[in-house]
């Protein structure tokens, strides 16, 4: 319970996303989908830097989820939620960034 109750795993999961990022950036062909229907097919194209906008977005969150103000507002809205749960939400919010990332990854080489 040690490690949902501290911010150890959120930023674990922002540098595996860094990491994967910048990898796969020298793979990547030069145009990539950024932008995929409801069906999983991909309907926007954009240049391979663009692959970077998921980090960004995962280091944003991870930021602006340990700022005390925004952490207390999020905490103590309508729902009372102990460190841990609060903590595992993120967490939970950045997998699903994390993910979205990995499969425009995927969907690059398909």
């Amino acid at each position: 319970m040690d490690g949902i109750s501290s911010r150890k795993l959120t930023w674990e999961i922002c540098i595996v996303g860094i990491a994967i990022a910048i990898i796969s950036f020298f793979f990547l062909p030069e145009i990539i989908p950024v932008h995929f229907a409801g069906n999983g097919v991909a309907d926007d194209f954009g240049n391979k830097i663009e692959i970077f906008l998921m980090p960004i977005l995962l280091l944003a969150v991870t930021i602006l989820s340990g700022i005390k103000s925004i952490k207390y507002v999020l905490m103590h809205s309508k729902t009372w939620l102990t460190v841990g749960q609060y903590n595992l939400m993120i967490d939970c919010v950045l997998g699903i960034i994390l993910i979205a990332e990995i499969f425009m990854i995927y969907a690059s080489f398909v």
